[in-house]
Parts: C-alpha cells; sequence; structure tokens
C-alpha cells in the first residue's frame, strides 16, 4: 500500500453532532418547541442515529498500490480497467470501475480520492494507462469530467466532438 485515505475521529464526531443537531431541530419545528424533550423515543432516535452515522463513516477509506486501487472491500487493478463509467449516487459524484479481472468498484466517490492528491495520483495514472491500453471502454461524458485527452485511446462510440470527422488520415 502506498497511499490511503480515511476520515479522521474528528471528522466521525462531526457527523453524528450534525446528525444529532439535525434531528433535534426537526423534533422542535415539529412539535412547536419542546416538548420533544419528554418523550423517551425522541431521546433514543437521538442517541440511535448519530450512532449509526459515526460507524457509517468509520468504513468509508480508500486504499491504493502502484497498480491497485481499494474502496472498502472491493478492489480493483488500474493499469487492467475494461469499464470506466461516471455516476451520479445521490449527491455524490462517482465512478464504476471494472477490471480484466472481473473485479469491480460500484460507487467510488470522485471527491474523496481527489481529497488526497497522492491517492489521485496513482489512480489517475492507471486510468490513463488503461485508456491508453485501447482495452478500456470509457464514454465521452467520463472523459470529459476526467479530464483525459481524445488523443488517449480510442475515441468513445457516442462523441459528438468525431462526428463528421474522418477517421483513420
Amino acid at each position: 500500500m502506498l497511499e490511503w485515505s480515511q476520515p479522521t475521529l474528528r471528522t466521525q464526531y462531526a457527523v453524528a453532532a450534525l446528525t444529532a443537531g439535525i434531528l433535534a431541530t426537526f423534533g422542535t419545528v415539529k412539535a412547536w418547541g419542546f416538548d420533544w424533550v419528554h418523550e423517551w423515543w425522541a431521546w433514543g432516535l437521538l442517541i440511535i442515529f448519530p450512532w449509526m452515522m459515526f460507524r457509517a463513516t468509520q468504513n468509508t477509506w480508500t486504499a491504493a498500490g502502484a497498480t491497485w486501487v481499494q474502496w472498502r472491500s472491493s478492489w480493483v487493478d488500474t493499469y487492467h480497467l475494461t469499464r470506466i463509467r461516471f455516476s451520479a449516487d445521490g449527491t455524490n459524484r462517482v465512478l464504476r470501475l471494472k477490471d480484466a479481472h472481473g473485479n469491480e468498484i460500484h460507487s467510488f466517490k470522485i471527491s474523496q480520492i481527489q481529497g488526497n492528491p497522492d491517492l489521485w495520483d496513482l489512480v489517475y495514472n492507471g486510468i490513463l494507462h488503461s485508456i491508453a491500453s485501447g482495452n478500456c471502454d470509457i464514454d465521452a461524458k467520463t472523459r470529459r469530467i476526467l479530464k483525459i485527452p481524445y488523443e488517449l485511446g480510442p475515441r468513445p462510440v457516442n462523441d459528438k466532438r468525431s462526428k463528421g470527422r474522418r477517421r483513420g488520415w
């Protein structure tokens, strides 16, 4: 492993506190006051949901080596990618990666990996190598988002730039 990224304990506490704050605000607005503090179930929710968010943010780590990247329990060989797609998963922009060995990462958050420049360099270099090999299926939208030059690898089939142009000249 050459690089990795994991939320800090401070981030986990901040997410839990934000969740508790949102729940308390919602309860106060819904009850038109603080009457909700006398209900036992409200305190249960105020403890359980932030705890769940604290635990959920604990599992969002990413690691990368010279030729691979792992997100949670899924990993791919970045130098042998066969398919790269951009997608939106809720409010997150994600990559969906598949390699020649059948390994897949379904929701790889772009903001998380780009937040660590060394991690992003390892992943991006593997992506560029896979595209240059000519064996990687990447659409025009994903090329645009990742800022991959059109000179690298074969042009995507659904590319609007290539319509009306001659190829092979």
